[in-house]
C-alpha cells in the first residue's frame, strides 16, 4: 500500500516536470493528426468520436483513440486500444507499447474527453507529445485550451472545437 502511494507521487511529479518544462509553439498548420484520450467507464459514444473525425477532416489513419480502463470490469471494452493504471511504472515510466506509441506519437491535437481527475488520464495528457492539448477538465493545466462542457453534451463541444480551430486558423 506505501509503495502504491509513492509511485502515484513519483508520477505526479513527473506529470508537474513535463507540465512546466512543455513547450508551446504557436503556428498556423492545419491539423492532420489527431489523438483522442477517453476514460471507458465515463463515455462510451464511439460512433460521435468517429463523426469527430469527419468534422475535423482527419484522415482514419491519422487518427487515433486510446481508453483508460479498468482492469477489474467484467466488460470487454468497446475502444481497441485501451491501458490502465498498471500500465504506469515508476516516475513517468510506461510499461506498454500501446501507450507508448500513442503519447510519442506527434500529434497536431490532443483531445482529452474525460472530466474525471485520474492519475493515468492526466499522466497520458501530460506526457502525450501533441502540439495542441484541448480537453474538458477545468482544474488540470496540462490542456492549451479548455472547452466547460458536460461529457454528454457532444454537439456543444464538437461546436466549440471546431469554432475555436477555425479562429485558430487550425482548420
Amino acid at each position: 500500500m506505501i509503495l502504491k502511494g509513492l509511485k502515484e507521487k513519483s508520477n505526479k511529479n513527473y506529470i508537474d516536470k513535463c507540465v512546466k518544462n512543455r513547450v508551446t509553439i504557436s503556428n498556423n498548420n492545419k491539423i492532420k493528426t489527431v489523438g483522442v484520450i477517453v476514460d471507458d467507464s465515463e463515455f462510451l459514444d464511439l460512433n460521435w468520436i468517429n463523426k469527430l473525425q469527419d468534422v475535423l477532416e482527419v484522415k482514419t489513419e491519422n487518427f487515433q483513440i486510446i481508453a483508460l480502463t479498468n482492469p477489474k470490469s467484467k466488460t470487454e471494452s468497446i475502444y481497441q486500444n485501451t491501458f490502465s493504471r498498471k500500465d504506469l511504472g515508476w516516475k513517468g515510466n510506461v510499461k506498454t507499447e500501446t501507450l507508448k506509441s500513442f503519447l510519442n506519437k506527434k500529434n497536431d491535437l490532443l483531445i482529452s474527453y474525460y472530466t474525471s481527475d485520474k492519475l493515468p488520464l492526466i499522466f497520458a495528457t501530460a506526457t502525450s507529445e501533441a502540439k495542441f492539448k484541448v480537453g474538458v477538465v477545468e482544474e488540470s493545466n496540462t490542456n492549451d485550451l479548455i472547452i466547460k462542457t458536460d461529457i454528454k453534451d457532444t454537439s456543444t463541444f464538437e461546436k466549440e472545437l471546431v469554432k475555436y480551430l477555425r479562429i485558430l486558423n487550425k482548420l
